[in-house]
């Protein structure tokens, strides 16, 4: 199986009929504790909000009751969450890739090797030892994130869709020379349409979050400041507000 299309038909996954608008989907654990049980549900909306429904059983926090335009929607997004934790298990190796879609990963892999620097989907360990992702790229620095989805091309290049912590300054952040295989996606074989993702693993750099502090004169003579400066006036609270993060090593 390749395409999260795909996996809605996953050996252990089963979709039954409730009743006439309800459907419920079992994930069998095979004993190894209390199956995972999703739901999803037509209402009659008359056109005032999307007409399908899909309950997420919660695990480790994340779960809930979402609105989807479609039934197939529904179907794809309960996949989705027992992908990400781990219950529907997506090879590192890729080898749950067909012969298309592994020459599209090799492509993709080698055109992100000619990537300079940090790129979205590396890896940063922070100062609290955890570890988080780039997801983002601002003027001075990167943006990190714990989790969401990354949508890689074939060109190398990265996208994100999830939630986004603050910047980290460049100048913080360096690299480790170890890499950490990160999870991406991409349309199989090419041809984008819903269902059509396909889970990958590529080799990620593994960079480090540094301390560091300025001075006040290193913190105004940085072109963030500088940028203040010239926006707002040299001294405006907005710029004085600045050099104070900087001199934090803060953007």
């Amino acid at each position: 199986m390749t395409s999260t299309a795909e996996l809605t038909r996953h050996p252990k996954l089963t979709f039954t009929a409730i009743d006439d608008l309800t459907t419920e989907a079992r994930f069998s654990m095979d004993g190894w504790g209390s199956d995972i049980v999703c739901k999803y549900w037509k209402v009659e909306n008359h056109g005032r909000s999307d007409p399908w429904r899909y309950e997420l059983e919660t695990i480790e926090g994340k779960g809930g009751v979402f609105c989807h335009p479609s039934e197939d929607g529904c179907r794809l997004a309960i996949v989705r969450h027992l992908i990400y934790f781990g219950l529907i298990d997506i090879p590192q190796d890729n080898q749950h890739l067909d012969a298309r879609n592994t020459a599209i990963a090799v492509t993709t892999q080698a055109a992100r090797e000619q990537m300079a620097g940090p790129r979205i989907g590396d890896f940063i360990e922070m100062t609290d030892g955890s570890l988080q992702r780039f997801c983002n790229k601002t003027k001075h620095g990167m943006q990190t994130t714990e989790g969401g989805s990354f949508h890689v091309t074939s060109t190398g290049t990265a996208s994100y869709s999830g939630g986004l912590n603050p910047p980290q300054m460049m100048e913080r952040i360096e690299d480790t020379g170890a890499t950490k295989r990160g999870r991406f996606w991409f349309f199989s074989h090419a041809i984008a349409g819903a269902g059509r993702g396909v889970d990958v693993f590529l080799p990620c750099r593994v960079y480090r979050l540094t301390e560091l502090s300025m001075t006040e004169e290193e913190a105004r003579n940085h072109p963030a400041a500088r940028g203040m400066a010239e926006f707002w006036g040299e001294n405006h609270p907005d710029h004085l507000r600045q050099i104070a993060k900087l001199m934090e090593g803060r953007l």
